[in-house]
């Protein structure tokens, strides 16, 4: 290439290529990703829900109402007072006075914290210190 002259249709011609190139990675991550499907899923928040929470110490569930896609820690927060420190994998919940929170829905472990569990109504969540 040396002494050759770069003409405006090369130049043209790579920029095109790089767009198309650019193109088919966006989109091959987006859809990978779930595509329009998954973002509508993980980001909805809607109708009103009642859920119930039981903390630590406490006998029974208390009815805490709230929107359709909002998570397990919303849920916590405007229940109780707790302090979070963020983590790579998210937050870690404590009360406040500094014990860790763990939690059950309907009884089971969920494989996903506080942050990221959304909620669709009528569950059963139970709080515990860890």
């Amino acid at each position: 290439m040396r002494g050759e002259k770069v003409t405006n249709g090369s130049i043209a011609q790579i920029a095109a290529l790089l767009l198309v190139v650019a193109a088919v990675a966006f989109g091959g991550g987006y859809i990978i990703a779930g595509g329009p499907e998954e973002l509508a899923q993980q980001y909805t928040v809607g109708e009103n829900i009642t859920i119930n929470v039981k903390t630590p110490g406490q006998a029974e569930y208390t009815s805490v109402n709230m929107s359709s896609g909002m998570t397990v820690l919303d849920a916590v927060a405007n229940l109780m007072q707790i302090k979070t420190e963020l983590y790579s994998f998210g937050p870690a919940v404590k009360t406040a006075d500094d014990q860790w929170l763990t939690y059950t829905v309907n009884g089971e472990s969920p494989t996903v914290g506080m942050d990221k569990y959304q909620l669709e109504g009528g569950e059963n969540i139970e709080l515990m210190l860890a």
